[in-house]
């Protein structure tokens, strides 16, 4: 008697669709592809495991770019026999036991996937000895094949050796680069791995030669200084945050760079990709740097396990913090802080209590105010003056004091502009100008915003910014400061030097050029052979 008759079939129907589920092994091969792109992804996962093991020594050992060969060897705390074999097996790991666990890690890894995609793809053999027992084990696995585990000789540790990385997809190899393009993936991986553990040595060989010797060191600015050069590491300026979730060095004012070479990330001691925090960095150092330059930053931010999900991309490369919060304010904010007192050479911090005040002593070509302080000799752009002053007031609060003109102005926008002076008549106002038309597409300035010094400059700048969706406090800045030529007074040149002692970053005009170079009565009294 059959119990379900019309719900059991006597004999297995052939499928006629188009949907079929993939074999075991391709579908391995295409995981393998997900979380090792190139050498370099296999490195940073064989590093990571080390790390996670305790290592306080990493030796990685390459050639042919990794192609042909990838050793990573360990002081870490190796494994037993069973935990070996089991390690190369798919989404086997020490790290996480349940769903969970997945809100709260603190391991490098946590996967299982890495040592399984490896094996994958090459021929690997791992070598792993934990402490008291004896001899080692090695277990060796071939294109993703059964695993083989066989007896070896080596200390506490592991040794993880990776033989003709993608034998079995071709179709990869030929998108990797040249052997010395791979061979420099695998020495930034490493450098950025080194960075994050400083209290670890680190040491890269490639065909022979040694790439990297980077010794366990005191601290994150000692392993700035084996990695990027000691005169780097000695300009940087640590962040305020001690204790805080956000903490590292950051480069001053006068030190930048044509690329974000120099920015290092890493959360929780993770390395995180740069691109994520880029936007945060650049906001902080906006009108502080000139344009296509870049600082120096190495990030550490410190959360809790359960504010940090790990577990956004197959590289564990990006993290997301709970609740769909953003970092970026923290990252600013411990910036902006760090840059506030000027620390970097020649900057000038705000007035000791006591000190004498700026004292303007003229005006030079029409362009630069020629200024004493103390036994101090400054020269000041007067435009860069007056445009920090308006900037830094205009961030607080864009909208303006208007102010009407003794003489209304009239204005010719450029003919692509002229359309747009009325779609932004309510923002115009907003700022503090107040016009009318004037006919042929002319307008007449009535008012304009009482600090702004030139008020067509001025309106023209906010329209371009307004149009064209750019920095509108920089451009009405820029556009409504003094003009080069322009006569001051001497009490516009007093109330201007202590207006611009006031801004928080005096040295820096909103477009990253220098404001004020300084010489001591000792250095001028030198060039005159007086000293």
């Amino acid at each position: 008697m059959k119990l379900f008759p019309q719900l059991i079939s006597e004999a297995p129907e052939e499928y006629g669709g188009r949907v079929r589920v993939l074999p075991p092994e391709v579908a391995h091969r295409i995981a393998a592809g997900e979380v090792i792109e190139r050498p370099a992804s296999a490195v940073k996962e064989l590093v990571e495991n080390a790390l996670d093991a305790g290592a306080s020594r990493v030796e990685i050992e390459i050639e042919s770019g990794g192609v042909a060969l990838i050793r990573v060897r360990d002081d870490g705390s190796g494994m037993s026999p069973e935990d070996a074999k089991k390690s190369v097996g798919r989404h086997a790991t020490s790290k996480i036991s349940s769903a969970e666990d997945l809100a709260r890690v603190v391991s490098l890894g946590f996967r299982g996937e890495a040592l399984h995609a490896i094996s994958s793809v090459s021929a690997l053999s791992l070598t792993t000895r934990e402490a008291g027992a004896d001899p080692a084990t090695c277990v060796r696995v071939l294109a993703g094949g059964l695993p083989e585990r066989s007896l070896a000789a080596r200390p506490v540790g592991t040794t993880v050796e990776v033989r003709d990385l993608f034998m079995n997809l071709p179709v990869r190899r030929g998108f990797l680069g040249t052997e010395r393009a791979e061979t420099n993936a695998v020495a930034t991986v490493v450098e950025a791995l080194a960075l994050s553990r400083p209290e670890a040595g680190f040491f890269l060989r490639a065909d022979g030669r040694g790439l990297l010797a980077l010794p366990a060191s005191a601290d994150l600015r000692e392993r700035v200084a084996q990695v990027h050069g000691l005169s780097l590491a000695r300009s940087l300026v640590p962040l305020d945050e001690v204790g805080g979730p956000v903490w590292g060095f950051v480069s001053p004012l006068s030190v930048s760079f044509p690329t974000r070479r120099y920015l290092h990330v890493a959360v929780n001691g993770r390395v995180v990709d740069t691109d994520s925090f880029a936007p945060a960095v650049a906001k902080a150092y906006a009108d502080l740097l000139p344009k296509g330059r870049h600082p120096a930053a190495f990030l550490r931010l410190e959360l809790g396990p359960g504010e940090v999900d790990v577990n956004v991309h197959p590289a564990k490369s990006a993290v997301r913090l709970r609740g769909g919060r953003s970092a970026y304010p923290l990252v600013v904010g411990a910036i902006r802080g760090a840059l506030a007192p000027e620390r970097e050479e020649g900057g000038a911090g705000p007035a000791a209590e006591g000190e004498s005040e700026l004292r303007p002593i003229g005006q030079f070509a029409g362009r630069c105010i020629l200024a004493e302080v103390g036994e101090e000799l400054i020269i000041l752009d007067q435009h860069g003056v007056h445009e920090r002053i308006l900037y830094e007031k205009l961030l607080k609060n864009v909208r303006g004091t208007p102010a009407n003109l003794p003489v209304p102005a009239v204005v010719r926008p450029p003919v692509d502009l002229a359309p747009e002076v009325w779609n932004f008549e309510v923002e115009l106002e907003a700022l503090g100008f107040r016009l009318e038309p004037f006919g042929g597409g002319a307008v007449r300035l009535l008012a304009a915003p009482e600090s702004v010094a030139d008020p067509e400059g001025g309106f023209l700048g906010a329209l371009e910014a307004l149009a064209g969706g750019e920095d509108l406090a920089k451009a009405l800045a820029c556009r409504g400061s003094t003009k080069f030529g322009e006569s001051l007074t001497q009490e516009q040149m007093v109330s201007l030097l202590r207006e611009w002692s006031a801004t928080e970053f005096k040295e820096i005009c909103p477009h990253g050029r220098p404001i004020a170079k300084r010489m001591s009565l000792p250095d001028l009294l030198r060039e005159f052979g007086r000293i």
